[in-house]
Parts: structure tokens; C-alpha cells; sequence
């Protein structure tokens, strides 16, 4: 379809335009602004921490029983969730030499599901008080629930860091924010999440760490 016009009546009986009133100088002006809209009705807007500092595995986790985190829009939901940020940072908590594996930690994989999800939950915080409770359910361990993963959506990489062991000087710390604009944002329907896993083996006693931190959407469309 093509662009479309809207013809407004007669000035003082067409639609009333919104504008703020300031003084210049001598004159008292209408000043008109532009408010940025969506075609989502949002209920709420989440953040949470995804809890203490995550330790790198020497074993594989597998995303659908072992993992970080999952993220779960209910079955049933009359919602749907847009993740707008994950924002991660890692570091040693120990020193260390030179660590020759680089496991994506965390990798975000996509999944769907069956049955009402169990385990740790995290609370998160409304980002204004008077929104609902959220409806998304963020979890630390996935039990109950019969998760069946489907396709990659970010990866995070801990790196390769250097710290001498006998001077104790500092690694390098990495920070990493996917923060995708709304045409870009993955959206979860009911039924459907993402988890946070470690796909690659790392080494035994691995002193990397790292935090995550999420910002999550909930919304209907009309």
C-alpha cells in the first residue's frame, strides 16, 4: 500500500494538535514535539540479575536441563515478551596463566516448551511500580519442563585472559551489550524462551567468572 494523507477539517474544528506552550522573548509560543509510538500496548518492562557471578564449566551444559538461565513466556500467555538487553561482563576470580580455551559462555539459544516451568526462580524488578507483575518467569535451573532448544540468537565470549600468577597484576575484563533496536528484538511467544548455556568444554578449576543482566518487554498487540 502507498502513502497515505489525512485531510483535517477547518481550523477550530478539526483534530487538536499537542504541543507545549514556552515564552521567546516577547512572544509566547506553541511548541510542537514529537513523542516516539509503537504498535505494542505495553503492560510492563522487567530488569533483573541473573544472581551471583556464573562460573565458567569444565563440562559442557546442554541448555534444556543445565545452564545459567532460562527465560519462559508461560504456556498460555496472553503477552508477549520482546527481549530488549542482555548486558554481560566477565573476569578472573582467581589469577592465572594464560587459559587456552574460549568457550561461549553464555551462548543465547532460542527454545520452545511444554509443561509450567520449575526450578529457582529470579524476581525481577518492575521498572515502574504500578506495572503488573511479569508474566515472563526467569529461572536459575530449569526442572519440569520439557525444553527443546531451536536456534542460536547471541553468543558471549569469555576470553583468552593473561595474568601473571606471581606479580598478581590484573586480566583484562571484557563487556559485552546486546541491546537490539525493537525491529531487531527477539520476541517470545507463549510457550516459547531462551536460555543461557555453556556449549563448549572448558578446563577443570577455571577462574573466569562473568554476570549477566536482562531487560525484558511485555506487551500485546491490538
Amino acid at each position: 500500500m502507498g502513502d497515505q494523507i489525512i485531510q483535517l477539517p477547518a481550523d477550530s474544528t478539526g483534530k487538536k494538535l499537542r504541543t507545549q506552550e514556552l515564552v521567546v522573548g516577547s512572544n509566547t509560543v506553541q511548541q510542537e514535539y514529537v513523542i516516539p509510538s509503537s504498535i505494542r500496548v505495553r503492560s510492563g518492562v522487567y530488569a533483573a540479575s541473573t544472581g551471583a557471578a556464573h562460573t565458567v564449566q569444565a563440562s559442557a551444559t546442554n541448555g534444556t536441563s543445565t545452564g545459567f538461565w532460562w527465560l519462559y513466556n508461560p504456556v498460555g500467555s496472553a503477552v508477549k515478551v520482546a527481549v530488549k538487553k542482555i548486558y554481560y561482563s566477565s573476569g578472573e576470580g582467581a589469577a592465572a596463566a594464560v587459559i587456552a580455551t574460549a568457550p561461549r559462555a553464555p551462548l543465547i539459544t532460542h527454545f520452545t516448551f511444554t509443561g509450567t516451568p520449575g526450578g529457582a526462580a529470579i524476581t525481577p524488578r518492575k521498572i515502574d511500580t504500578a506495572m503488573p507483575t511479569a508474566t515472563a518467569l526467569l529461572m536459575s535451573t530449569q526442572v519440569t519442563s520439557v525444553v527443546t532448544l531451536t536456534q542460536a540468537v547471541h553468543a558471549f565470549q569469555t576470553g583468552i585472559h593473561a595474568q601473571s600468577t606471581s606479580s598478581g597484576g590484573p586480566a583484562v575484563g571484557l563487556i559485552d551489550v546486546w541491546d537490539p533496536p525493537e525491529e531487531n528484538q527477539i520476541i517470545l511467544a507463549a510457550g516459547e524462551g531462551i536460555v543461557a548455556y555453556q556449549p563448549e568444554a572448558a578446563i577443570a578449576s577455571d577462574p573466569r567468572r562473568f554476570l549477566t543482566n536482562i531487560v525484558w518487554e511485555e506487551f500485546t498487540i491490538p
